[in-house]
């Protein structure tokens, strides 16, 4: 049996890929977050797919190690940042990685694990076409946050708003601020601790 390796801190996503791997493939799934156990499964197991979250710690060193290792290696990336650790021109002429924006679908990722998809990668260069206020007020997923839970949309600028029951997250902030492409847009937190970003 071939197996997939899945590197995520999150157990509703490591349960997600689980039931997903056991229910409606013939692979075999391994979990770890531990970088020197993940360095030495890669050493030693065959996989035939990498599953990590990019917000794992050491996640661009680990997606490093694979590539460099097997370059054939075929890598999904969940990520909710607007930057990948690959350049699309490098990705696309040397890789097997694909990069898929959370929130994940579980039918987008057991179409790659099914053969359903080629494996390529369905964001190359498309974050450069999100430029304008309305494409990255549609981008931003709150989904997972528990204080800044809701945006809107005000004078072509996106606020997003606090939660007033929950007490400040600055991991939040630092998500958000990881999707601004700072080619386009600029990011300020104001008096009220609301997040307000506009075109530069």
């Amino acid at each position: 049996m071939q197996n997939i390796l899945i590197i995520d801190n999150s157990h509703k996503t490591v349960n997600l890929l689980n039931l997903i791997v056991a229910e409606f493939t013939n692979y075999q799934a391994i979990a770890e977050t531990k970088k020197n156990i993940i360095i030495n499964l890669i050493e030693t197991t065959n996989f035939e797919y990498i599953i990590i979250d990019h917000i794992i710690e050491h996640s661009d060193e680990i997606i490093n190690y694979i590539l460099n290792r097997n370059p054939k290696q075929k890598v999904i990336l969940l990520s909710d940042h607007i930057k990948c650790p690959i350049s699309c021109e490098n990705c696309f002429n040397l890789f097997q990685f694909v990069r898929i924006i959370k929130p994940v679908k579980p039918r987008t990722i057991l179409n790659y694990l099914n053969y359903s998809n080629d494996f390529l990668c369905p964001n190359k260069d498309k974050l450069n076409s999100i430029n304008t206020v309305n494409a990255f007020f549609d981008f931003i997923n709150l989904e997972d946050n528990s204080f800044y839970k809701n945006k809107e949309l005000v004078d072509n600028k996106i606020i997003i708003i606090k939660s007033i029951t929950k007490n400040m997250n600055i991991n939040e902030i630092l998500k958000i601020e990881n999707l601004v492409n700072e080619s386009y847009f600029k990011m300020e937190v104001n008096e009220n601790n609301e997040i307000e970003i506009t075109v530069k």
